[in-house]
């Protein structure tokens, strides 16, 4: 399962998960030990045939079923009665070099190393000294099977050593099937079957691995997933390791994916047509006066045209009537003499107004424009009030569960998200303290159980049913408030 290893250097998912290195990837700790059920069974009575018998256990497991995993905790849980030396299977490997990892592992001097060519005299002498101490020398092997025959020819020798009916030397095997030369061992041999995680051991053993490198939180796998990783795999934890590994990836690369899609443009056409409906409004108010001008002078004109051209000859045989000092001498001319003056009031306002209306349209933009930027922050501004805050959750029943969307260590990015996603109604945020960081959190929804909280995420609308999300009790997210306020 190397391609764990070769996949990504540091996972993407490692900073949304906030944890402190891959929990998935081939490296072999303590740390990183699960103490299941069955594989504790099996460590015990490893421990019982080491310290109690002269047997030598020989372990099977398929490739990738935690054999070295389980000889690593054989090898830091052993006392001081019981003395290691670990040999794993490797290409270099050679009978000269086992017998010198197993002087320096039982505590040879280098100088004594150095200055002889008989190993074999000074390790059997090394060993008799330690079993007068009442120290068990114990040889861990892994993959014996992988290792080259006279490799296999000298490791067998050293077991056969006897003192006074004792042995000298203990062992415990690994391999992945039985192996004929375990015959040789005349009787000492005893197989351990390793079995693989049982379906109700797969999420115990994830969040093993997930807490080991800080993780806090829920299992970040749902119920389908769980059930596909344990089809897949079989419970060979290798296997399992990979097909986790896989899955935040891929949920990590479709949460990167989203945000340069629908709900950009989405917010990007909203705001948009925001400013336009703004601008529209604030033109259509300060030019209302020049609008109505121009459609009242378009309403009277054709009714001056038809005062103009009706009149008849009769009309024109009209006595000249005189009001004050005002003359009106026939309908022809006044309707010419109201016309000369209308080309004239028009003419004069030309002049007059054009470098106020410039001035009038130069302050209609600016003043769009700081309107839009303050409508803006207005919008952004109640968009975070709607978001509730510590308050609100350490409210809630703990027992009622919440689905986090995402953390982050900037809370930027988490004001960024709520914005992306226009998140609002039951949307709370909240901080926790990560490695001695600040480390921001957004949950989103409140359900009385596990099963109305996952039915409920199904009829999310777009894009949110898409988004990777993590289903969690609110009293695991109280502690971590609390948690936080107590180191501070």
């Amino acid at each position: 399962m190397s391609s764990i290893n070769n996949s990504a250097a540091e996972p993407s998912y490692l900073t949304r998960l906030a944890l402190s290195s891959a929990p998935f990837n081939n490296a072999i700790n303590a740390e990183g030990f699960y103490h299941g059920e069955q594989i504790e069974q099996r460590l015990n009575l490893l421990f019982h045939l080491l310290r109690a018998s002269d047997k030598v256990p020989c372990v099977v497991a398929v490739e990738g079923g935690g054999k070295s995993s389980l000889l690593t905790q054989l090898q830091h849980d052993a006392g001081d009665e019981l003395r290691v030396c670990r040999i794993d299977a490797e290409a270099s490997l050679t009978a000269t070099k086992f017998m010198e990892s197993c002087l320096r592992a039982f505590g040879v001097d280098e100088t004594e190393i150095a200055q002889t060519t008989d190993y074999e005299s000074v390790l059997r002498n090394r060993l008799q000294r330690l079993l007068n101490l009442n120290i068990r020398s114990v040889v861990l092997v892994d993959d014996i099977d992988h290792m080259e025959a006279d490799v296999v020819t000298a490791i067998f020798d050293c077991l056969s050593w006897q003192e006074e009916d004792n042995f000298l030397l203990h062992a415990v095997l690994t391999a992945s099937k039985a192996m004929p030369e375990w015959e040789k061992l005349h009787g000492r041999s005893q197989r351990v079957e390793l079995p693989n995680l049982t379906e109700q051991e797969l999420p115990l053993y994830l969040m093993h691995r997930l807490v080991a490198v800080a993780y806090l939180g829920e299992i970040p796998f749902s119920e389908k997933d769980l059930k596909n990783i344990y089809r897949q795999s079989e419970g060979c934890p290798a296997k399992v390791n990979e097909l986790a590994h896989q899955k935040l990836l891929r949920r990590s690369a479709k949460q990167l994916s989203l945000p340069f899609n629908f709900p950009k443009i989405q917010s990007l056409l909203k705001w948009l047509t925001l400013g336009l409906l703004i601008t529209s409004l604030i033109l259509l108010l300060v030019f209302q006066q020049q609008i109505n001008a121009l459609f009242s002078g378009i309403e009277k004109e054709p009714v001056k045209q038809e005062e103009e051209f009706s009149y008849n000859e009769a009309d024109e045989q009209l006595t000249t009537v005189i009001v004050g000092e005002d003359k009106v001498t026939s309908i022809e001319q006044a309707g010419r003499e109201e016309l000369t003056s209308l080309v004239a009031t028009l003419a004069e306002q030309g002049k007059e107004e054009p470098e106020p209306q410039i001035e009038a349209m130069e302050a209609v933009e600016k003043n769009t424009v700081i309107d839009l930027v303050e409508v803006e922050a207005q919008l952004i501004t109640t968009l975070a009030s709607s978001v509730h805050q510590e308050d609100w959750i350490k409210q809630q029943q703990g027992t009622d569960y919440t689905f986090q969307l995402m953390g982050s260590w900037e809370h930027a990015e988490v004001i960024e998200f709520i914005d992306k996603y226009a998140l609002s109604d039951d949307t709370a945020e909240f901080q926790s303290m990560r490695n001695g960081r600040v480390w921001y959190a957004l949950i989103y929804g409140v359900y009385p159980d596990k099963k109305t909280a996952l039915k409920a995420s199904q009829k999310w609308p777009t894009p949110l049913n898409t988004l990777p999300s993590w289903l969690r009790r609110f009293d695991s997210v109280q502690k971590q408030i609390k948690n936080k306020a107590q180191v501070q």
